[in-house]
């Protein structure tokens, strides 16, 4: 019975695509355009991401972190969390959404969000933002919107820690408008 089954499906695709009407509704099968298609896509995708690796780099700048023996922690290379997920620095941009978290290592396959200070900086002075004049030593989240409407492209969004054994999540991410 099983193998009638596969001979009776065999029979119908046969009979489909041996159709005068199937046949007249394709272009003859052509493996050239096919392969030529097949690396087109793939270096369309390569060249996608050489441009968010690129976007990605510019963005991320030095964060300017002096060591000072106070460490105490295991620090990501990408300490910055958005809506739960790692940030995508080549995604990142103006107007970027979500909650805004920083974490670091305490033990083997455990993190923990530490407290951190946010501002904007602009030709290297603060940026005043409404209700955040004062910064806020207890804040372990917040909504980056809230901070990102008052940011203009090319302004650094700073990001560090509020305890000394924290410093090495400091992060400076420089603010570029959408795309790439």
């Amino acid at each position: 019975m099983k193998h009638f089954r596969r001979f009776a499906l065999s029979m119908l695709l046969t009979s489909m695509v041996g159709s005068p009407i199937f046949a007249q509704d394709q272009e003859p099968f052509n493996l050239d355009k096919m392969l030529n298609f097949g690396a087109m896509l793939t270096l369309n995708a390569e060249r996608e991401k050489e441009m968010k690796q690129a976007r990605a780099k510019e963005v991320m700048q030095d964060n300017e972190y002096v060591y000072t023996g106070y460490e105490e922690g295991i620090f990501f290379c990408n300490p910055l969390v958005l809506d739960g997920e790692p940030l995508d620095y080549g995604d990142f941009n103006l107007l970027a959404t979500g909650e805004l978290t920083v974490s670091k290592g305490v033990a083997r396959g455990q993190t923990t969000q530490i407290p951190f200070y946010v501002y904007l900086r602009r030709d290297g002075n603060k940026v005043l933002i409404p209700g955040k004049e004062l910064p806020d030593p207890g804040q372990i989240k917040i909504d980056i919107a809230e901070i990102l409407r008052y940011a203009e492209p090319g302004d650094h969004l700073v990001i560090e820690a509020v305890r000394r054994e924290d410093g090495p999540a400091k992060r400076i991410l420089k603010l570029l408008e959408p795309g790439c």
